[in-house]
C-alpha cells in the first residue's frame, strides 16, 4: 500500500511542478519568470518521467471464487427480467437470476444461447433465431 502512495505522490508532484513552473513563466515579467518558472518546470518533468515509467501496480485484489449475486427479484418492467454474469478468470461460470422468482442458476462456462428458469419455467431468452 505504501508504494502506491508514493507512486502517486510523485505523479501529483510532478504535474503540480510542471503545471506551476508553465505558469509562472508565462504569467510573471520574462526575467522573473524565468528564474521562478525554470527550476519548477526542471523539477516537475523528472518527477513525471519517474511516476510515469513505473507504470500501473498490479493491485492486492483477489478474486473470491465462491462469489454469488445476491438472489432478489428484479423490477416488474413489462418484460422478462433477469441478470446475468459471467466470470472472467477459469472457471468460467455463468450465474443466472431469474428477476420474477429470484432462482440463481449457474452455467459453466459463458452465456448460454437459450436458458430457462428452473425455478418458475419462464423462458428467459432465445438467442437461436438471431443466429
Amino acid at each position: 500500500m505504501a508504494g502506491d502512495d508514493r507512486g502517486w505522490n510523485l505523479l501529483i508532484s510532478g504535474w503540480i511542478c510542471t503545471l506551476l513552473g508553465t505558469a509562472l513563466v508565462f504569467a510573471l515579467p520574462q526575467t522573473m519568470g524565468l528564474m521562478t518558472g525554470t527550476p519548477l518546470l526542471l523539477a516537475g518533468m523528472p518527477l513525471l518521467l519517474i511516476a510515469l515509467s513505473r507504470g500501473r501496480r498490479t493491485s492486492s485484489f483477489e478474486a473470491d471464487p465462491e462469489w454469488a449475486p445476491t438472489a432478489e427479484t428484479l423490477p416488474n418492467a413489462g418484460r422478462v427480467m433477469y441478470r446475468v454474469d459471467t466470470s472472467l478468470d477459469r472457471p468460467i461460470r455463468t450465474s443466472i437470476l431469474c428477476g420474477a422468482c429470484a432462482k440463481l442458476g449457474w452455467v459453466e462456462g459463458p452465456k448460454p444461447v437459450r436458458y430457462t428458469c428452473a425455478g418458475c419455467g419462464t423462458n428467459l431468452w432465445n438467442n437461436e433465431e438471431e443466429e
